[in-house]
């Protein structure tokens, strides 16, 4: 015991973690909202809201809204709001402020904090590939809108500035339109406005693949709005959701890719060079959700220690050290799922892995014992994640993820290598097509067939 007690105690980031975890998890200790939305008005008055949207829009699962995190700079009512009172928060926002756009005769006024946008699928989809005729040209009565700015597509992704009007409820305002919105001028306005318009040509580009394109285009950069829902479904009844989700597997592909690189110029210093400037640039043009923030953060962690030198880091000494840093930079990720269930995957990697990889390798090959010990080790710790979360756990994702997780590889390997040869030669765009469509159908069905499996329910 006193072994195990002096070896804990010489791991410092360990210790960290075990009491913050404690903090954020034992339910002993209550948190405050950080940045609460705070309005002039009161919340039920308030149809008018102007700021600056944090996040890449994400398809709700209904399809019909767009949901992303809004920061508020001002807000409207409706005419005849009644007595100016201050909500959400104490503390008066100041006076009166002129905000641009709004109905005539509204009232305006400042607003502060963090909201969650919904944002009606018509208004987001409308310079999508396949929605050259969108309804949000028009007016809900179907006729036409006399004016120009009424009828302007909006390219709502983070970064832009936009007033909206709608109806807000406990913390989330619904949009039924976008009266205003622009890009702002300085350095990360332009760099915001860039990463819009390479994320909108990426979609055109992999739309032209059908349901192939959809899935590669959820695997690369997040987006699942071409991803068909009953494979998306299909995923997640097979405990395969991870594979969707960017997280480490994705950013370690290109991170391969700029370690090859290096190696091949013969640069160790450029090899770390390249490894983290891909990482930098998947993770601004994916956006950080929080999964892929860790992934980050491990990655740049270990480039960092191996530059210096610094001895005696193990993997899970990295893996602490990230969990501790992304719970101060990004608290509101604490008790995010995917917060949870990726550090949860690899912390029972890197504890159990190399156990039960000792157990299996003495029946099952060497490839197979890797897989089915890491895939095991990984669903250690987070089955009673999913289970506290969910309810619910898929036993036969330890399997599905040894078969799955490799075609998938393989699928993101290809995709990239034939967008490269279709953009040098356009004549292959058409054959490619057919190529990872072929290999999307076998992904698809194989993934449907595990989700045929029982799983594991405790909801009542």
């Amino acid at each position: 015991m006193a072994v195990i007690l002096r070896k804990l105690f010489t791991r410092p980031f360990l210790i960290a973690a075990l009491i913050c975890i404690f903090v954020f998890y034992s339910g002993l200790f209550s948190f405050k909202q950080k940045n609460p939305a705070v309005f002039i008005f009161p919340d039920n008055k308030i149809n008018l809201i102007s700021g600056k949207i944090t996040s890449s829009p994400v398809k709700c699962a209904s399809g019909t809204f767009y949901s992303c995190n809004f920061i508020l700079t001002s807000c409207g009512c409706a005419e005849g709001a009644g007595t100016l009172g201050c909500s959400g928060g104490t503390g008066g926002t100041g006076g009166i402020a002129c905000s641009a756009g709004g109905p005539p005769g509204a009232a305006r006024g400042t607003a502060r904090g963090q909201i969650t946008l919904y944002i009606p699928s018509e208004l987001t989809e409308a310079l999508f590939p396949g929605h050259l005729y969108s309804s949000a040209y028009t007016s809900k009565d179907g006729t036409d809108q006399n004016r120009a700015e009424s009828r302007k597509s909006h390219l709502f992704e983070s970064g832009l500035k936009a007033s909206f009007s709608g109806s807000y409820k406990e913390g989330s305002f619904f949009a039924d339109s976008c009266i205003k919105s622009f890009w702002e001028t300085s350095i990360q306005g332009h760099l915001s406005h860039l990463r819009a318009l390479c994320r909108l040509a990426f979609k055109r580009m992999l739309y032209a693949w059908g349901h192939a394109g959809g899935l590669l285009l959820a695997l690369l950069s997040g987006a699942r709005d071409f991803t068909e829902n009953s494979t998306a479904n299909a995923f997640k009844s097979a405990g395969l959701s991870h594979i969707l989700a960017l997280s480490g597997m994705h950013m370690s592909l290109f991170s391969g890719i700029a370690l090859f690189a290096g190696k091949r110029a013969g640069s160790i210093r450029l090899s770390y060079f390249l490894r983290f400037l891909v990482i930098i640039l998947f993770l601004w043009f994916a956006g950080m959700s929080p999964s892929l923030f860790r992934a980050f953060l491990c990655a740049s962690l270990a480039i960092l220690a191996s530059m210096s030198g610094v001895p005696g880091l193990s993997t899970f000494d990295l893996l602490t050290l990230a969990f501790l840093l992304q719970s101060a930079i990004c608290p509101s990720h604490i008790h995010n799922p995917g917060f949870l269930l990726s550090y949860g995957a690899l912390a029972g990697i890197t504890l159990f892995s190399s156990l039960v990889y000792k157990v299996f390798v003495r029946f099952t090959p060497h490839q197979v014992s890797s897989s089915l010990s890491a895939s095991l080790s990984a669903q250690s710790l987070t089955a009673p994640v999913s289970l506290k979360l969910f309810g619910s756990f898929c036993p036969i994702g330890i399997a599905a993820t040894m078969i799955i997780s490799p075609l998938v590889t393989f699928f993101i390997y290809a995709g990239l290598t034939l967008i490269i040869l279709s953009m040098i030669f356009p004549i292959l765009l058409t054959p490619s097509g057919i190529f990872m469509n072929f290999l999307y159908t076998i992904i698809k069905y194989l993934v449907m067939f595990f989700a045929r499996f029982p799983y594991i329910n405790i909801q009542h």
